[in-house]
């Protein structure tokens, strides 16, 4: 270690030792206040400035090393994602024709699960019908009748995925939206504006009227700078 980083460890330690003796002093101080006459109340409103003064010390000591601990997280970040974003380009490719093999591949299974329950319930309807003429040849007409009146019924037809899969990896389906016709929308549907509300409320305070919007006010101490 070099005698300049030592002499900066050696401020920063003792700028930390202060900052630590401050703290220790100003909240035992603060928190013996009580507050029981205008004096009191005063003397109150001094200690919150110093008490803020120690709080502007910590920020101030705490900055760089924030700021510096954040521009090197950023530079490793941006060296991650330029690494992962030669990749894209191959994901995406790759991702495309996945996509795309598995939408065929399922049109191609719903197209032959259909054309097999046509041909099921073809002959389901040729069964129903013999047996009806059948019962009607042996004289049993109402049967007949009933037969016929019977809702037709096939078991569902269910061909499996012949994709193969893949560990690690699964086909998701995303839903996604788009608005059609704005004034079609429920109301519960709709988002309060808080932006604009912020903005009438700021410029009128407790003179704000806005139908079903309660304007209410909350009070705390500011430390001025003088």
């Amino acid at each position: 270690m070099s005698i300049e980083s030592m002499e900066v460890n050696s401020q920063a330690l003792a700028k930390r030792e202060a900052i630590e003796k401050d703290i220790t002093t100003v909240e035992a101080m603060a928190t013996s206040i009580i507050i029981s006459d205008n004096d009191g109340y005063s003397h109150a409103g001094e200690m919150l400035v110093t008490v803020k003064k120690v709080k502007k010390t910590i920020e101030e000591y705490f900055k760089p090393l924030k700021d510096a601990s954040h521009k090197s997280w950023k530079q490793i970040c941006n060296r991650e994602n330029e690494e992962i974003e030669k990749l894209t380009p191959s994901i995406n490719h790759l991702n495309k024709q996945m996509t795309a093999w598995n939408l065929s591949q399922d049109q191609i299974r719903r197209a032959e699960e259909e054309r097999l329950r046509q041909e099921a319930l073809k002959a389901e309807e040729e069964r129903r019908l013999a047996d009806a003429l059948q019962a009607e040849k042996e004289g049993n007409k109402e049967e007949a009748i009933q037969i016929l009146e019977e809702p037709v019924y096939v078991p569902p037809v269910i061909i499996e995925r012949s994709v193969p899969k893949i560990a690690g990896q699964t086909m998701t389906t995303t839903y996604k939206w788009r608005v059609k016709n704005e004034k079609l929308i429920p109301r519960e549907y709709l988002k309060v504006d808080d932006v604009k509300i912020n903005g009438v409320v700021k410029a009128l305070k407790d003179r704000a009227n806005i139908p079903g919007i309660e304007v209410y006010a909350e009070n705390s101490m500011r430390t001025v700078r003088t």
